[in-house]
């Protein structure tokens, strides 16, 4: 370009330069509303609640980005003392039930409907969770475990695995990554293999407690789970946690791409590859912004660290004797005397469910007598907690024994 020409270039651009400078710089021009906060990577990887299963880049964005990978922890060592980021006094406490499938209640003038159905609400297996934006507290929250009522499962998002806190949080112990099948179903910290699991998402889930769920499948060697996961707005890195649980319960990896940031599965259905299947339902969800800081610490700063196994119980039962009583009507055995015997002859933990309640658990080789239970006949199911082991029900006649895979006989 010839040195002549830029001047008159020069003066047609200098006046607009001056202008746009007095647009931005004048008092009196309408205020504009502030531009949106950019969205995050996790918006961009999951626009919408029925985006499909994210990816693992997407799922892996969260608190983490900053910091180094999340560390399994080792059941032979102790935690260190946890420092809790202020951003988890607000969160989220769900209420949730976790069991496996259920038998029908029964039918006749010698069931008493009520209190029936007071004992399956009793030992309906019932969860409390605790959602930080970095931390959850699992809490068992009735008698429908083999871990006591009271007993907590924390979780961090910078560690793999669970410390598990006794009821009156004397101590706590490490469930590493892959143990929480043998916890729940048999009180023991076995960790078993993680098998790699496949995650697919399947389009729209259920609507649950107001929001709009997005389904996925998981399928590893154990299980083929339904996940139906939804977006609840600040609830940060904690349904991630959730999902690691779950995803624990089936023996895959923790690192599975299955929950993103400010994501929470409402439901999940773990269909065993043996047979049965455990069911994870939210029953309700409230936004707290008064989450006691230390009760998401992880470990629990006056809890001791110990490596022995649970409390022994070889057996327990589940319901009163007044409650029990209450089941049936007719005529009931001296008092002393027991009404049904349950003897586990098998090499696993199981529940005895008389019919359609589940009434005791009982360890292998242990024996438990159940009083107060009105004479006549009825019928006894054996079957583990996860509901991956279930013998078909049997016939006993009151007083008798009840074994799994046993013939059940009447105590004359």
């Amino acid at each position: 370009m010839k040195r002549g020409t830029l001047v008159p270039l020069v003066l047609l651009v200098l006046p607009l330069v001056a202008c746009l400078a007095a647009c931005r710089s004048n008092p009196t021009t309408e205020p504009r509303d502030p531009p949106d906060t950019p969205a995050s990577p996790q918006a961009n990887a999951v626009p919408a609640p029925l985006a499909v299963a994210p990816t693992a880049s997407a799922s892996a964005a969260s608190s983490l980005d900053a910091g180094p990978p999340a560390q399994p922890l080792r059941p032979d060592q102790p935690m260190t003392a946890d420092s809790l980021p202020t951003r988890d006094s607000s969160g989220y406490t769900m209420a949730a039930t976790l069991h496996a499938e259920l038998p029908p209640l029964p039918r006749g003038p010698e069931y008493a409907a009520a209190a029936v159905e007071t004992a399956r609400k009793k030992t309906e297996p019932r969860l409390t969770l605790d959602l930080g934006s970095s931390r959850l507290r699992m809490s068992i929250a009735s008698h429908g475990f083999v871990l006591p009522m009271g007993t907590e499962l924390r979780a961090r998002v910078d560690r793999y695995g669970h410390v598990v806190l006794t009821p009156d949080g004397a101590s706590y112990r490490i469930a590493s990554p892959g143990a929480l099948h043998a916890l729940l179903g048999e009180r023991r910290f076995d960790v078993a293999p993680l098998s790699p699991a496949d995650v697919n998402g399947t389009g729209e889930g259920a609507r649950r407690l107001g929001y709009r769920t997005r389904k996925v499948d998981v399928v590893n060697r154990a299980a083929h789970a339904t996940f139906e996961i939804a977006r609840v707005a600040d609830a940060g890195d904690s349904g991630i946690l959730v999902c690691r649980a779950l995803l624990d319960m089936m023996n895959a990896p923790p690192s599975t791409p299955l929950c993103s940031l400010d994501e929470v599965p409402m439901f999940a259905e773990l269909r065993w590859t043996t047979r049965g299947a455990l069911v994870f339902t939210a029953t309700t969800i409230v936004r707290r912004l008064d989450l006691s800081a230390t009760a998401l610490l992880m470990p629990p700063p006056t809890a001791t660290f110990v490596t022995s196994p649970l409390p022994g119980q070889g057996s327990e039962i589940l319901l009163t004797g007044p409650e029990l009583h209450a089941l049936r009507t007719g005529e009931h055995p001296p008092e002393g005397r027991p009404a049904l015997t349950l003897f586990n002859s098998s090499d696993v933990l199981q529940f005895a469910w008389l019919d359609g309640i589940p009434i005791a658990w009982v360890a292998p080789g242990g024996r438990v007598e159940i009083p107060a239970l009105a004479k006549g006949r009825g019928s006894v199911e054996w079957r583990t907690y996860l509901g991956d082991v279930v013998d078909p029900a049997r016939p006993v006649t009151l007083p008798g024994l009840s074994e799994p895979g046993g013939t059940d006989a009447s105590v004359p």
